[in-house]
């Protein structure tokens, strides 16, 4: 039996986590600063009171500026410079070697936000700037002083100017990025800085859609965006947000940003045209809205191309006690009749093995059982009709094939060709 050359996944690749700790040195100061100030600032909007505070370890390297201990509060609330007399003076020394140390106005800057002076803070990390507006440190705190003072468009310019200057940051910024795509504003004034071709959009988009609780904001974000480009960042956010969108019943939002996305990014040559997409054989593209199969060697799948236009040929399988789902696909499709077409036979490995097809309307809140088939193993040979009817407020049909192995013996496995959806009643 051939199983190699997978078509689809079910199931994406890979995981991307967040690289979270609590305490920094110094080069992450403002960095710190910034994430604390911007986060309890977006806390404000949330009614929850929810902090999405992260601060994580970035070093830019200046002595003796580094020996300096920086960090957050034990509550996460504010910056803490460890013996602050003594820093101020090591950044004072340091300003009289070197006038232009944005580093040195950047401690004194962090100082001063440990004492609470947050008027003489914002005096020295402008003077910094003034000096370099490339100082990843001082544009991270400016950020967190624009956000405190709800000026959000120019906060998120500090935090463009930033990642642009420093990708290194990503790690420490992209969970407090992905965490506020929650509120709609934000989103609006993001999608501002993204618009002038942020060298760091398309990593944060695949970041983001890796997050579940920021998917569905992710996608709306794209969607506000026009001139989309194809990249391999782009391909790995939208692949995910296939996945993630269904499992959240979001298949309008997916839909939308189907249609919205670069072709190529989908694994189209051309824009699909049509959101319903009636051709069951679409086999390029991301699952589920193209076939996606389980590529599981004890029990999976593979869909190809069939003879017939329109049509698609698929083999499945199962060992000895195992059984799942093999081959889904999302159909957006009108109202009415319809009938899954397919002509298919089966080897059984022993007793207790089972196929079948199963098509479901998926609702926000829960699916509806459309139609199921008798078992394909025991069916018989010759073209088979499986009618359905999509009533009016179905969303969005799922298609999908499942294979149960036996109880004890060898593996079963059937081949099913010509598989073809046609409207309207079939003889």
């Amino acid at each position: 039996m051939a199983r190699k050359h997978h078509r689809r996944s079910l199931v994406p690749r890979g995981d991307i986590a967040p690289f979270l700790k609590s305490y920094a040195f110094v080069g992450i100061g403002a960095l710190v600063f910034g994430a604390l100030t911007f986060s309890q600032a977006l806390a404000g909007l949330d009614a929850t009171g929810r902090n999405p505070m992260v601060a994580s370890p970035f070093r830019n390297p200046v002595a003796p500026l580094n020996m300096i201990r920086v960090g957050a509060s034990e509550d996460k609330k504010r910056i803490e410079v460890s013996n602050s007399k003594r820093a101020a003076m090591i950044a004072r020394e340091s300003l009289e070697r070197s006038p232009i140390n944005p580093n040195a106005l950047h401690m004194l800057a962090l100082v001063a936000e440990t004492r609470g002076e947050g008027k003489k803070s914002a005096q020295y990390v402008a003077l910094a700037e003034k000096l370099s507006r490339r100082h990843a440190g001082s544009q991270m705190l400016l950020a967190g002083q624009a956000m405190q003072a709800k000026h959000y468009a120019v906060a998120i310019e500090h935090i463009d100017r930033a990642l642009r200057t420093e990708p290194e940051i990503t790690p420490q910024v992209f969970p407090i990025l992905a965490d506020a795509l929650r509120f709609s504003d934000f989103r609006s004034y993001l999608s501002i800085a993204l618009r002038r071709k942020a060298p760091w959009r398309d990593s944060f988009f695949a970041y983001a859609a890796a997050q579940p609780y920021a998917q569905s904001g992710t996608a709306q974000l794209m969607l506000g965006l026009s001139g989309l480009k194809d990249s391999t960042d782009m391909r790995v956010a939208v692949a995910l947000l296939a996945q993630g969108l269904t499992a959240s019943r979001e298949t309008d939002l997916l839909k939308r940003l189907y249609m919205h996305v670069p072709p190529a990014s989908i694994g189209l040559r051309n824009r699909p045209t049509e959101a319903t997409f009636r051709d069951i054989s679409l086999l390029d593209g991301v699952p589920p809205v193209a076939w996606g199969v389980n590529e599981d060697t004890t029990n999976g799948a593979l869909v190809a191309a069939g003879k017939m236009p329109g049509t698609v040929n698929i083999n499945g399988w199962a060992e000895a006690g195992y059984g799942s789902v093999v081959a889904i696909k999302l159909l957006w499709l009108p109202t009415g009749r319809w009938n899954l077409l397919y002509s298919g036979k089966g080897n059984v490995g022993g007793a207790g093995a089972r196929s079948n097809w199963e098509v479901r309307c998926v609702r926000p809140l829960a699916d509806t059982s459309l139609t199921s088939s008798v078992n394909i193993f025991t069916a018989g040979s010759g073209t088979k009709s499986l009618g359905f009817t999509v009533p009016a407020n179905c969303p969005v049909v799922l298609v999908e094939l499942s294979v149960r192995g036996s109880l004890s013996g060898g593996a079963s496995q059937v081949d099913l060709t010509d598989v073809r959806l046609v409207r309207g009643a079939t003889n």
